[in-house]
């Protein structure tokens, strides 16, 4: 399941973006270049500003590796609209704040469990 193999990468001392493309890349089989991988380090900490969430941003970039541009338009509204209404936010700054600023862990996932959720319901 997705949540288990974020809390393994999570434990691996990963950053957040990464943790959920590599993640999703094993749970659904997809072809994730370590390259990509590599660029999820410029979405830590919300790019650095505590801006948009680098977990939410790869849940996102999954949904456009699983589906046609049509339906990732409408599942990505889906997913962030679940997000914004579990948290409350979307922005690291204040995501990051619910855990204590300790670590992400739990949050991201909480994120897996919703990408899951929105990949696997029909439209």
């Amino acid at each position: 399941m997705l949540k288990e193999r974020v809390r393994a990468h999570s434990d691996a001392g990963e950053d957040c973006a990464r943790i959920i493309l590599q993640s999703a890349a094993e749970e659904y089989s997809l072809d994730m270049p370590e390259t990509l991988l590599s660029a999820c380090t410029g979405l830590n900490g919300g790019f650095g500003i505590n801006g948009l969430c680098g977990g939410l941003i790869a849940a996102v970039m999954v949904l456009g590796l699983l589906f046609d541009e049509e339906t990732v338009k409408v599942k990505r509204i889906q997913f962030l609209s679940a997000a914004q209404e579990r948290f409350g936010a979307l922005d690291c700054g204040r995501l990051s704040a619910l855990g204590n600023g300790a670590d992400c862990c739990e949050l991201l996932e909480e994120i897996a469990e919703l990408l899951q959720s929105t990949a696997e319901t029909p439209e």
